[in-house]
């Protein structure tokens, strides 16, 4: 049973936007090679979910001190609820569930070395931001299919569009 503590947050980290983003780079070389075009720009952000008795304010630690290069990085973290809108249309990869992820083990094993203690769950995905003109919501399933996920294991989320 859930007590009233019970919250979930969203934290997404990306790279600074002046710095260069090899993995968006190549994600829009492979979306090339499919022969689709219209895609000017794809942006990469690492994304989780954080579950459980947890406040704003400790996610932000948990962030700012597991997930986050503050040198590279900039980190938004709201609560899921109040979701954002980024304006662009988007892919988010979240592995199955029951499929075991490996980062967000990582992730718990990285707090309970912060001294954070008590009933706290984390998800690790990939979420993807598409610029151009000429996207549609088929061309996002043929992308994500092809070459961000694996369904088999992991499910993904089109949003934006």
């Amino acid at each position: 049973m859930e007590s009233k503590n019970q919250k979930a947050y969203y934290v997404q980290i990306g790279l600074k936007k002046e710095f260069f983003d090899a993995f968006g780079q190549d994600v829009l070389n492979s979306i090339g090679e499919l022969g689709m075009k219209g895609i000017e720009k794809v942006y990469v952000y690492d994304v989780y979910r954080v579950y459980g008795e947890v406040t704003l304010a400790l996610v932000k630690k948990i962030a700012k001190e597991l997930f986050l290069d503050p040198v590279a990085h900039e980190m938004s973290v709201y609560e899921l609820k109040n979701e954002k809108k980024s304006g662009l249309p988007s892919i988010e990869v979240w592995y199955k569930p029951g499929v075991t992820d490996p980062v967000a083990l990582t992730a718990l094993k990285g707090i309970s070395d912060l001294g954070i203690s008590g009933d706290i769950r984390v998800s690790c995905g990939k979420k993807y931001e598409f610029k151009g003109d000429l996207i549609t919501k088929v061309m996002l399933e043929n992308i994500a299919k092809k070459i961000l996920s694996n369904t088999l294991i992991q499910d993904f989320i089109i949003k934006g569009i």
